[in-house]
């Protein structure tokens, strides 16, 4: 069984199974349709606990009892379901954080300012800032991605969200890109349908975005990772603007 291990430490890591919930339902997986007995000699797991692994599976929705026999949900049915089940419960807490934001400015004494600085730690709560000022802004936002395009493979599924969203409100995107910079066909494709205008310009060197009168910066970290500099300053980004559109001049399209 040694080649599933790695799919059995994903199941366990975004699931949450067990080490014998895994092993059963890779199993069950391979022999299709089977009877406990079965499942324990093909997964390995004890006889005396395969009943209660395979009612735990069939609670979560992974698997399905026939009379004597269990049988695996497709997997492309369980785990989407489990998938949308996840997104219902984040934008409820989403929700929640939302209330509680209203009522904690009720309490605060403090005035939040015209101008200010913040600096943040690691991508996801950089493109989490992101998101957010784009909730608020009615604006077209203007991006330039240099280094960021590196990291293309993995952050485009979160990308394509955030501009999914943007194209409902039919605001779209401008994103400015190196002259060389090399983009998948398919992604390419996929963001014009979404109204993002891509163009190559021959001098980015930054990745930032620019909306309404925020500016969220991301550069190189510690270790690999991200620091991002959320900038509130209508003047400031209003210069970066400029410099984004004197960077399009003599440009190709995407």
């Amino acid at each position: 069984m040694v080649e599933y291990a790695g799919i059995e430490a994903r199941l366990r890591g975004l699931l949450g199974l067990s080490g014998y919930e895994a092993r059963a339902y890779l199993a069950l997986l391979r022999l299709g349709r089977a009877q406990p007995r079965e499942v324990a000699r093909e997964s390995g797991v004890p006889q005396q606990r395969v009943y209660d692994v395979l009612r735990s599976l069939e609670w979560r929705g992974l698997v399905k009892a026939e009379g004597p026999y269990y049988a695996p949900v497709p997997p492309e049915e369980a785990l989407a379901a489990e998938g949308e089940r996840r997104i219902l419960e984040a934008r409820k807490q989403a929700e929640e954080l939302a209330a509680l934001a209203r009522e904690l400015a009720g309490l605060s004494r403090q005035q939040p300012s015209g101008e200010s600085v913040l600096l943040i730690h690691g991508l996801e709560s950089a493109l989490a800032w992101a998101s957010a000022i784009l909730e608020s802004c009615p604006e077209r936002p203007l991006f330039s991605a240099y280094k960021a395009l590196e990291r293309l493979g993995d952050l485009w599924p979160l990308l394509r969200e955030l501009l999914a969203r943007l194209a409902e409100r039919g605001v779209g995107a401008l994103v400015v890109v190196p002259r060389s910079a090399s983009i998948p066909p398919d992604a390419l494709e996929e963001a014009r349908s979404l109204g993002v205008e891509v163009h190559r310009a021959p001098c980015v060197t930054l990745d930032y975005m620019v909306a309404c009168d925020r500016v969220v910066i991301g550069l190189p970290g510690p270790g690999g990772g991200v620091v991002g500099v959320v900038v509130r300053s209508r003047e400031f980004a209003e210069a970066l603007k400029k410099v984004l559109f004197e960077a399009l001049e003599g440009c190709e399209g995407g």
